[in-house]
């Protein structure tokens, strides 16, 4: 039995020797190539002191260097600590502080973002074995046991300090297994990722190479580059986020560039907004599925099918959901005292599933917050109908509280992303003398937007106290590290004088 990442993903590279495993800037590794580059990485690992459940850090570009190295590590044995290359040296400095890793691999692109690791960390660059290298043996090294950790991940911090979420090795194996099954990838799947490896494109790679696929990394996103990629390389597969895919959209309306082979475009974060999907469907064909999911329970806790997207077209209101339960994840809606709430109820949304967080690094009060019985709080309010479908209603942080209504930005914004002239739209709720809170939208106009009709619209739409009091016209909505809208910063102006908190 595979109880391990190790004995998993060793399985797989012996498996496939002769096949592309690994494209990057136009070089390819077989998986021999990239069992022989994992190979010398482990010993490097090991060369700088790195021994089983040591920490090892992960601050790299997206290039041959993550996934050789996510690699090495499970072959070493070591935990896995990922960190996004658009966080701060203060923030990376905190993380190291608090999870006091052996050995740190880093891009020499990203030194400047190590400068306060602390030296008793030690530094190694990501160098990698190019294609064609001399077979060597990984080093022998002490095995761990399903029940030893694999990795750290840290949030985002859109709702304050990054936690340190903690995995072991056996209900990773699982969660790999998930994540072949959920987002349909074959063994003759050939991945485009784009978006940051640290997060939700790192494990989306890993399941793709466990697999037995073929992985193509981008150094970052842009639309015109991506689209002509996926027409020139045959592209099967890729993840996203919506403002990628509006973007994609936008380029292929405008070259009528087509790729012919793409069959999955994988997307999280956000839904869709029901004019895009139409548009999608007619430029790309039914590829869409929708990912649902926490760092703590890695992203497939629910599914919106590309099947769940076709019914999408004459039941627009089905992509307000985030789909259903996936196979290996329990979800539910459930009240205050965790009790299970029944269809069409609003709660909060609850997980179970083997793949579930073990622990937050060094918070057990924390975690111990979370649960309710069997049931992890996930934080997000939602309700889900008889036949399963959950529609997050919004993060419970996110509810603004107007003259005594709660009011669920999601639902103002689902209003609000269905007219015809609007890119994109974030919600959030701003002080008032009255009412305490007012909604304010922030909108990504498209050209011709009439703002006089689009109140009309708002006012047709939406209950009075539902609709925006005010609206911000921008080019660009602020994002996280992880791409998702950054509402803390969007709030964060109107609140800087009072005495409330932000976030």
């Amino acid at each position: 039995m595979m109880s391990t990442l190790w004995e998993a993903f060793r399985r797989s590279l012996m498996l496939n020797t002769t096949r592309p495993a690994l494209t990057v800037d136009g070089t390819t590794w077989t998986y021999r190539d990239l069992a022989v580059a994992v190979a010398d990485a482990a010993q490097r690992l090991h060369d700088a002191g790195a021994r089983p459940r040591d920490r090892v850090v992960l601050l790299l570009e997206n290039t041959a260097s993550y996934p050789v190295y996510d690699l090495a590590i499970m072959a070493v044995g070591a935990v896995k600590i990922p960190l996004n290359s658009m966080l701060t040296a203060a923030d990376i400095g905190d993380i190291v502080r608090r999870t006091e890793p052996t050995v740190a691999v880093v891009s020499p692109a990203l030194n400047h973002l190590a400068t306060q690791i602390d030296p008793a960390c030690r530094q190694i660059d990501g160098l990698v074995l190019p294609p064609g290298s001399a077979w060597i043996e990984p080093p022998a090294i002490g095995a761990v046991g399903p029940d030893d950790l694999a990795f750290v991940g840290f949030t985002g911090g859109t709702t304050g300090k990054p936690k340190g979420i903690v995995h072991h090795q056996s209900p990773m194996v699982l969660n790999m297994f998930a994540h072949i099954m959920e987002a349909g990838i074959g063994r003759d799947e050939h991945m485009l990722l784009t978006t940051p490896l640290p997060h939700a494109a790192g494990f989306l790679g890993a399941a793709g190479l466990l697999r037995g696929a073929h992985i193509q990394i981008a150094a970052s996103f842009d639309a015109a580059t991506v689209l002509d990629t996926m027409d020139r390389d045959g592209i099967t597969w890729t993840f996203a986020v919506p403002t990628m895919i509006y973007r994609m959209l936008d380029v292929a309306v405008a070259t009528g560039t087509r790729p012919s082979a793409l069959r999955t475009i994988q997307y999280g974060a956000a839904p869709i907004s029901p004019e895009r999907l139409r548009q999608a469907m007619e430029v790309f064909g039914p590829v869409l599925q929708q990912l649902y999911a926490q760092t703590e329970c890695p992203n497939f806790a629910t599914v919106l099918s590309k099947q769940d997207h076709v019914r999408a077209l004459d039941e627009p209101a089905l992509l307000s959901s985030c789909g259903k339960a996936t196979l290996m994840c329990d979800v539910a809606i459930i009240d205050d005292d965790g009790h299970e709430l029944g269809p069409g109820e609003v709660g909060e949304v609850a997980l179970d599933s083997p793949y579930v967080m073990t622990a937050y690094w060094q918070d057990p009060e924390r975690y111990a917050e979370r649960f309710a019985g069997r049931w992890m709080r996930t934080g997000d309010v939602g309700r889900m109908d008889a036949e399963g479908f959950v529609t997050l209603v919004d993060r419970a942080n996110d509810m603004i509280v107007s003259g005594g209504m709660n009011v669920y930005s999601v639902e103002v914004e689902n209003v609000i992303s269905a007219h015809p002239d609007v890119a994109q739209v974030a919600v959030v709720g701003v002080p008032h003398d009255d009412w305490g809170e007012a909604v304010h939208a922030v909108v990504v106009a498209r050209d011709g937007l009439d703002r006089e009709a689009f109140g009309a619209y708002c006012r047709d739409n939406l209950a009075a106290y539902k609709r925006p009091k005010s609206v911000e016209y921008v080019d660009d909505l602020p994002v996280t590290v992880y791409g998702k809208v950054d509402k803390k910063a969007l709030r964060a102006p109107f609140w800087a004088d009072t005495e409330r908190n932000v976030g």
